[in-house]
């Protein structure tokens, strides 16, 4: 089977401080994530505020996290657009520094067809960078349909699909049609679990931004064929991941690192501070989760 890696990935925020990249708290973010066992980290996803990154801050963001991960994880580089031209400059910036793979978002807003969403990966996959798709509809308004699945999974170099629906049925035939070809990651922290039982290869986490040992305990569970207990802490984690996202990610993970002391809590326009409301609900939803696995 094609694949970067099994386990755990993280979704990786990017701090800034008065606008700018806060690179002492990336380094520190990295460590974090590697001493509590994550086995990939993904920088400028959608976590990683990609959008509002300049070209420019890409570079310094991909020298500085390949440099901190020293090869003792997988290091994957978000290089999605809606233009292919762009695309294809973000994968050919993210191979000089010779990372392991490329998460690309389908192309957004222009409302390609099936054929084009094949076309789309098919020439991204040519310049020889290991992809992973990224089908995330509820953000793009584009959903790759599974009979398209088929054709991705032919194309060389298309190595994986990070799926953030939760529709069970079709996460169900998802997970058949990737078998052996192709590796399927979770994109719903809240259905982790379910998708490693029906056949996934690891996840791509916000939560572990915050929680690396329990979501990488999940997955470690539920490989060893330990479903109940698996199951057991994802309900522990269910309500963090609820409140995870009362606020569009990563306003909610971005506030939770600064209640812990991580990062400052700023996000770049057009998304602003959480409200104060869903901020107290976030953190009574992490202080009933640290009463139950006291």
């Amino acid at each position: 089977m094609k694949g970067i890696f099994e386990g755990v990935c993280v979704a990786l925020v990017t701090p800034f401080i008065n606008n700018k990249i806060d690179f002492d708290a990336l380094k520190i973010l990295i460590e974090k994530n590697i001493n509590e066992g994550v086995d990939a980290i993904c920088i400028l996803g959608t976590t990683g505020e990609a959008s509002t990154i300049s070209y420019k801050e890409r570079e310094k963001i991909i020298a500085v996290t390949k440099k901190q991960i020293a090869q003792r994880v997988k290091l994957i580089v978000g290089c999605g657009s809606n233009n292919f031209e762009v695309a294809k400059n973000y994968i050919l910036q993210a191979k000089k520094y010779n990372v392991d793979g490329a998460l690309v978002v389908t192309p957004y807003y222009n409302k390609t067809t099936q054929k084009g969403i094949v076309i789309f990966y098919k020439k991204l996959c040519e310049l020889g960078l290991p992809i992973i798709a990224y089908n995330v509809p509820s953000r793009t308004g584009l959903n790759i349909e599974l009979k398209t699945i088929n054709s991705l999974c032919k194309i060389k170099n298309l190595v994986g699909i990070k799926e953030s629906t939760q529709d069970i049925n079709r996460i169900i035939n998802l997970c058949k049609i990737c078998s052996k070809k192709i590796c399927v990651y979770s994109g719903e922290d809240n259905l982790n679990c379910i998708f490693y039982i029906l056949g996934a290869n690891g996840c791509i986490s916000v939560t572990a931004n915050c929680y690396c040992k329990n979501v990488k305990e999940i997955f470690d569970l539920a490989k060893r064929q330990k479903i109940k207990k698996a199951i057991k802490l994802q309900f522990c984690l269910d309500k963090i991941n609820e409140a995870l996202f009362l606020e569009t990610n990563p306003v909610p993970i971005k506030t939770l690192l600064n209640e812990k002391g991580y990062i400052k809590n700023e996000v770049r326009l057009p998304l602003v501070e959480m409200s104060n409301k869903n901020k107290n609900k976030l953190l009574k939803s992490v202080k009933k989760y640290n009463q139950k696995m006291r």
